[in-house]
């Protein structure tokens, strides 16, 4: 799968959908990268970790891989060599380079894999756990960017980053967008779930999206029955195995997967470790160490996979509300013209009868309509 028109592409997985994690380089490289993906044989690899307070969303993979990340740390020397200590002989030695001036480039570890795609997960896990214990002096945002791995040549193997969705939209000239009420906080969520930067809220509000339109669906059957309009619903989408197999999901992980709902099921236990930190496991307490490079992996690609449906399901479920119940909807609203749009402004709440502070405590609060 091709993300650019350039010089780089998708080598990992063989199908991608935008939030998960991939790994991509340079045609030329595509050669070398797979027979040590192939060979399985233990290399050295150098791996640098590029740090930013964010991870880029969007643009081209050129764009991401070529970009100059700011990073919040400055070093006292051009290049400093620490080491993280975990008891024992559990120790490893990191590099922090500048970019020129005092301010941090990247940070290099050193791995020993038997493949490039191990390399990476071990690279993020060791980063990872040096960042957190960086935050004991101050907290700052702090994440991987990217990581760039090298072998023997001075040039990146291969780099791993989340593959962005797309750079833009176009739009106008329009009279305005109608918004279903019933249907705003799915897209709110949607929404939520598309800017999420991290793997595990992604797919905490994915699964959240695709439960909410269990709701959304019984509002509109009634709303249907209501108005005589015997259309069925959309029914529950079949999911691509060859999607799932080509993300990544193990042939276990696919079995009984036949509809978006049987997905949502599978992916159950992974939303539980996000939403609860602890699971008892067999008499035992197993907490989600969120900073592991295969834990990444695994929530990246089932948190994509799950948006990628959810989203499709709000797709259908929209366009029958919009096809089928959109004119009755209508029935007795007026036209907005752009000359009268003094009628058509926020009105806040009033201060003296609803405090603007929100309820710590668990308000609800209210929605903001035009007036």
């Amino acid at each position: 799968m091709t993300q650019d028109s350039d010089k780089f592409k998708i080598f990992w997985p063989r199908h991608a959908v935008p939030g998960a994690l991939v790994v991509v380089g340079t045609i030329q490289q595509a050669e070398r990268l797979l027979t040590l993906e192939r060979n399985a044989k233990q290399s050295l690899y150098s791996v640098r970790a590029i740090l930013s307070d964010h991870i880029p969303l969007k643009g081209s993979l050129t764009e991401l891989i070529e970009v100059h990340h700011s990073s919040p740390i400055a070093l006292n020397e051009p290049s400093l060599t620490m080491y993280l200590h975990r008891g024992g002989d559990a120790a490893v030695f990191f590099d922090f380079c500048s970019d020129g001036d005092e301010h941090l480039s990247y940070i290099r570890v050193e791995v020993e894999a038997d493949a490039p795609l191990a390399a990476f997960q071990a690279a993020r896990t060791a980063v990872n756990q040096l960042l957190d214990t960086l935050m004991r002096r101050v907290w700052l945002p702090l994440v991987i960017a990217r990581l760039d791995l090298f072998d023997s040549a001075e040039d990146p193997l291969a780099s791993q980053l989340l593959l962005p969705f797309p750079s833009g939209l176009r739009i106008g000239p329009l009279g305005g967008i109608h918004q279903y009420p019933a249907f705003s906080e799915l897209e709110s969520l949607a929404r939520e779930a598309i800017c999420a930067t991290s793997p595990y809220y992604r797919l905490l509000c994915a699964h959240r999206l695709y439960d909410g339109t269990g709701h959304v669906r019984s509002w509109l059957r009634k709303t249907a029955e209501n108005l005589n309009i015997d259309e069925p619903l959309p029914k529950d989408l079949p999911v691509d195995q060859a999607l799932l197999e080509g993300l990544g999901f193990p042939a276990e992980a696919r079995k009984g997967i036949r509809k978006v709902n049987d997905l949502h099921g599978k992916l159950t236990d992974l939303r539980n470790q996000v939403a609860h930190f602890l699971l008892s496991r067999e008499g035992s307490q197993s907490p989600l160490h969120v900073s592991d490079g295969h834990t990444y992996l695994v929530f990246s690609i089932a948190g994509a996979a799950l948006l990628h449906y959810g989203f499709l399901t709000l797709n259908e479920l929209s366009a029958y509300c919009r096809q089928h119940l959109g004119s009755h909807l209508a029935r007795g609203s007026i036209l907005p013209l752009k000359e009268q749009r003094a009628r058509f402004r926020v009105v806040a709440q009033n201060s003296q009868t609803s405090s603007s502070t929100p309820d710590v405590g668990g308000g609800t609060p209210q929605d903001t309509a035009p007036a």
